[in-house]
């Protein structure tokens, strides 16, 4: 199992096998006073072993603030079948889309971070951002 890819946006939807996104590929939110309401989502991409198939992989999202404090916690489970097209020993592309409630407390440093499987097989994906003071950008 590995996170091929993930993303933070303004919204994020799977439907079908793929992604909708709204203001994908951002690192950076402007806050004018705090606490803010961020709009936050994740957009992850979960490639599967066949040996990975027909069984629930669990899947944690965090946000946490950049002295490891949890601000949101997401816990969901994955499951990809063996569809009978797919010629033995296929991986498989899973999507995921989570759209989170945030309040940012500081101006500074934050993280997403997801985790997919368990135990010794688990993955990891860090996306850092951070939440800036003034205006934003007209």
């Amino acid at each position: 199992m590995d996170i091929e890819y993930a993303l933070i946006a303004d919204y994020a939807e799977a439907v079908a096998g793929k992604l909708y996104l709204m203001g994908g590929g951002w690192d950076s939110y402007t806050a004018p006073e705090l606490p803010a309401q961020l709009r936050l989502a994740v957009a992850v991409g979960v490639r599967f072993g066949w040996e990975e198939t027909n069984q629930q992989a669990p899947v944690i999202i965090t946000v946490q603030d950049d002295d490891g404090a949890e601000i949101v916690r997401l816990e969901g489970a994955m499951n990809v079948g063996r569809p009978a097209h797919l010629p033995p020993g296929s991986t498989q592309l899973a999507q995921l889309a989570a759209n989170m409630p945030v309040t940012a407390q500081k101006h500074g440093g934050y993280r997403v971070v997801i985790v997919a499987g368990k135990d010794e097989a688990a993955v990891e994906r860090r996306l850092p951002f951070r939440v800036l003071s003034g205006r934003p950008p007209a």
